[in-house]
């Protein structure tokens, strides 16, 4: 009966698959959870820069039992500077995530349509379904390129294009030249998701001021190193800015977060050399993988996209590395890149320790 209650697109809805905790992963193989490392969620190995002041201003001045600034000035008044754009350009919320949720509900009706390009983040085609939107999903093209002509063809009588850039899970960026030209011809908004965009060091951002219909998603979870405290933004004209902050929630950034995430801004060397590190390890990374038998796709990001000589190899790899506590995000079997596993660039440290664990793997003979 409670099914029967449910919304039909609730009830229709494939949910994003949500990875294993560092707690069930230990107990599944006979592991100390600290033992754990999250090669899977192209999260930051370095805490922000500073950690000490961070945690020093989320101290309060009072027990928080009230509500906070619900307009989050002070974010607002560090993040504008950072991106180059006015306050009133920003709309901030708990993560990307939900960020992705309030313009899919400020553009998006039951039977519109969004267009995405495969493969990509499933948020957004979740987003999409949860408001009873179609989703056309384009191919990426050669070497996982951006297809605009395919992408504009879908986009016809649609409300919303999503694009990720640098593109997850596939590690690679778009064109700048591709993204000019989408976002001049499309018929309707388009999401940049810039989630790595600290890794890839440009941004469609200052394209915002000739391009009402653009919106740019940005977080703090991957160069600030501050996945575990939600935090993210979008980047628009003041009156897409405006529709969207109707739909967001008051309150959805808590406290802490906001007075961790003031601090990190504002110490953006920091971040900067955290992020130079992570990429100063990208490629000796990948030329040992390609070393063990992969096949490493080109990344401006924290983490490579590599392939492996059969699904069932790929499967093979996953497993001996998550049974020694190294996760690693496993599309073995994933219909569009089978045989592939993502695997996210951390500290030389620990990517010694997951090069030494997979030198170490058993191999059959005539099998990579």
């Amino acid at each position: 009966m409670l099914e029967r209650l449910a919304r039909q697109t609730v009830r229709d809805l494939d949910p994003y698959e949500w990875e294993a905790s560092s707690e069930v992963v230990a107990a599944r193989h006979g592991l100390d959870p600290r033992d754990v490392i999250r090669f899977d969620l192209n999260t930051s190995p370095f805490p922000p820069a500073a950690w000490d002041r961070a945690m020093e201003a989320a101290r309060l001045e009072r027990i928080p039992n009230e509500y906070f600034d619900t307009a989050y000035a002070e974010l607002s008044s560090l993040i504008a500077p950072y991106c180059g754009v006015g306050e009133d350009q920003l709309v901030i919320g708990a993560g990307a995530d939900e960020i992705l949720d309030v313009l899919t509900k400020t553009f998006l009706d039951n039977g519109d349509a969004a267009v995405i390009s495969v493969p990509t983040y499933s948020m957004y085609a979740i987003c999409a379904r949860q408001l009873g939107a179609t989703v056309r999903a384009v191919p990426l093209g050669a070497e996982f390129a951006l297809d605009v002509d395919a992408v504009l063809a879908a986009a016809e009588g649609a409300k919303l294009i999503f694009v990720c850039n640098p593109n997850s899970p596939t590690g690679n960026p778009a064109d700048p030249a591709a993204i000019n030209r989408l976002i001049a011809a499309a018929p309707c908004m388009v999401a940049i998701d810039e989630a790595y965009a600290e890794f890839h060091g440009w941004s469609a951002i200052p394209l915002v001021a000739a391009h009402p219909n653009l919106i740019i998603v940005r977080t703090m979870s991957k160069g600030f190193g501050l996945a575990g405290m939600r935090l993210g933004w979008g980047v628009a004209q003041p009156e897409v800015a405006a529709m969207m902050n109707r739909v967001r929630p008051p309150n959805s950034v808590s406290v802490v977060t906001a007075r961790v995430a003031a601090a990190a801004l504002r110490d953006l060397a920091g971040m900067r050399a955290h992020v130079a590190a992570i990429v100063a390890e990208r490629e000796p990374f990948a030329a040992a993988l390609r070393g063990a038998g992969a096949h490493v796709y080109p990344s401006v990001t924290n983490f490579l996209l590599t392939r492996w000589p059969d699904p069932a190899t790929a499967q093979a790899v996953y497993s001996w590395l998550e049974g020694r506590g190294l996760v690693v995000r496993n599309f073995a079997r994933h219909p569009l890149i089978p045989g592939h596993l993502r695997i996210t660039v951390r500290s030389a440290e620990e990517n010694a320790r997951f090069l030494a664990t997979l030198a170490a793997r058993p191999v059959a003979v005539g099998t990579v």
